[in-house]
């Protein structure tokens, strides 16, 4: 669960070298609707004290906010469609979802990148919400205004 800024500069990254930025953002971005349908289903979607505590936790206390958007195969699946229909816009937007995954691959939160097969559990070395990912969101600032 890499912090919204870190997923969004990923997108930026993706956007700025392949020249489209709606594209990388909106695979970048898009992935994460499955935690709102979570925070929805759960209730802390309207509570602001419950919501707060659940986007800042890295335990996942209903088990359903990496989801089926974020299984790798239903991103291939989802992006060969938009390819077929505009491929330039369908190949930017993988790489925006791949660097989404990438980067929640990276953090130390419950991720199946086969879900709903929970047989893969992928955790990173980087703690969430923690300095060491502050560290990535800025190193990756520093890349997108460099390149």
């Amino acid at each position: 669960m890499m912090l919204l800024p870190t997923h969004l500069l990923g997108g930026l990254i993706i956007g700025k070298i392949m020249g489209d930025y709606p594209a990388a953002l909106a695979g970048a971005l898009l992935v994460d609707l499955d935690h709102l349908v979570s925070y929805f289903k759960s209730g802390v979607w309207f509570n602001f004290k419950k919501f707060t505590k659940a986007i800042t936790n890295r335990n996942d206390p209903w088990g359903d906010q990496r989801n089926v958007l974020h299984n790798v195969i239903l991103g291939l699946v989802i992006s060969a469609s938009v390819a077929v229909f505009d491929y330039k816009f369908g190949i930017v937007f993988a790489l925006g979802y791949l660097s989404h995954l990438v980067l929640d691959a990276l953090d130390n939160s419950d991720y199946f990148p086969f879900f709903p097969n929970k047989k893969v559990n992928l955790k990173g070395p980087i703690k969430y919400f923690s300095i060491a990912e502050v560290m990535v969101m800025l190193g990756l600032l520093c890349w997108w205004l460099i390149i």
